[in-house]
């Protein structure tokens, strides 16, 4: 596929001139123009390639420089693991001599452990998926790699087990109209057949982050991954020196764990005056926002509301987002409105909200927020449940 000499590097050139046109064309304008330019070349060959060139820069910011030559759909972008989630996960197989790969996608994931074992044997359902993880690899000069195709659950039980020793999966978590499934048992392979398979001594599973999985009895233990503001994956490790339920942010290389500290409960918070500290998503996820509030001396709003109180202004932190508290009052909509009227915040004012009905696009639109002109003040509003009286807090975030 990545042959100069060949009609599709001169399609893929042609699309990226097309793609870099203003206005910028839309996919379906760009599968037009290329099928005019190209009458001779498949539908599905110019479809891929226009998808690949509309979607570069997001391949680019996610997965390095090599992807601006690489091949792409939307749908394996967004299931692809950044490039530092892929290299973190991908030192904890270091030195395994051959790894056994279920779910090969765009191959960064079949990348990142390619350079750090011997030999990785990848197996992919999807025939094109495969045939796009093959050039991916090549124009990173990655040739360690064995590549399948076929059905998981068809191949995997004909393979030597003994030849591998470790095994990292990767399962199809959306349906082929793109949405996301939410139960384990609908992915492809099914994630309780992964979780049975016993490949060598040192084995991952990467899951949606908001999918509770109950393995700890058989050893199963779970790893939140974060970048920037964003909780993105959950990894499941069995044979690896992860403690349960710890958590990472992989854009700065750093690691928090309940496991190193005492798992106290922390202080009811008895006013809301001071500093309201938000942890980050992978603390929630790990559903030890509790034991982290009491470590860092933290009361928290309620015990079923992951939000804590300080009266003292926190130190700046990858772990967590401050705001300086204006007022808070028991949640009516006249009262906010009036209260955002007076403080004259616009629509880029943010709302958040914990353990309470309603989403923050639902609460937005009842309050009709003026639009924002420049130099015109905004906040956040946290709107939660404490006891049974829903509350409303209204803060300034503070930045460093």
């Amino acid at each position: 596929m990545s042959d100069d000499t060949t009609p599709f590097q001169q399609l893929l050139d042609e699309a990226t001139r097309l793609g870099l046109s203003e206005p910028k064309p839309t996919i379906p304008e760009l599968v037009l123009r290329l099928k005019r330019a190209f009458p001779a070349v498949p539908s599905g060959m110019i479809s891929l390639i226009a998808e690949t060139v509309q979607t570069r820069d997001i391949a680019v910011r996610k997965l390095g420089e090599w992807s601006r030559d690489g091949l792409f759909t939307k749908a394996l972008l967004e299931q692809a693991s950044r490039a530092s989630i892929a290299e973190h996960r991908a030192r904890f197989f270091s030195g395994r001599s051959h790894v056994l790969e279920i779910g090969t996608g765009t191959g960064s994931d079949t990348a990142a452990l390619a350079r750090v074992c011997s030999h990785v044997t990848t197996l992919e359902a999807d025939y094109e998926r495969l045939e796009l993880a093959k050039h991916n690899l090549k124009i990173q000069g990655i040739s360690n790699v064995t590549f399948l195709q076929g059905e998981a659950t068809e191949v995997i039980p004909s393979l030597d087990f003994t030849r591998y020793d470790a095994l990292f999966a990767d399962p199809a978590r959306r349906a082929k109209d793109g949405t996301r499934l939410k139960s384990g048992d609908s992915y492809s392979p099914p994630l309780e057949w992964l979780l049975s398979l016993e490949i060598g001594g040192l084995r991952a599973i990467k899951v949606s982050p908001g999918l509770f999985v109950d393995a700890q009895d058989r050893g199963w233990l779970r790893q939140f991954v974060g970048y920037g503001d964003e909780c993105l994956e959950q990894t499941l490790w069995f044979g690896a020196p992860v403690p349960d339920s710890s958590a990472h942010l992989a854009d700065v290389n750093t690691t928090w764990s309940p496991a190193t500290h005492a798992a106290s409960i922390p202080a009811v918070a008895d006013t809301f005056e001071g500093f309201l500290v938000e942890p980050h998503g992978v603390i929630n996820r790990s559903q030890y926002a509790h034991t982290f509030f009491a470590e860092h001396g933290i009361a928290m709003i309620d015990p079923q509301v992951a939000y804590g109180i300080t009266t003292a202004k926190p130190s700046p932190s990858p772990w967590y987002d401050s705001f300086r508290m204006f007022q808070a009052f028991p949640f009516h909509l006249k009262t906010l409105k009036t209260a955002l009227t007076e403080l004259a915040w616009t629509n880029r004012t943010e709302i958040k909200k914990r353990n309470y009905q309603g989403s923050p696009e639902e609460l937005r639109a009842k309050l009709k927020l003026p639009a924002h002109t420049h130099g015109a003040p905004f906040g956040t509003v946290f709107v939660f449940t404490r006891d049974t009286t829903a509350w409303v807090i209204l803060a300034e975030r503070l930045t460093e």
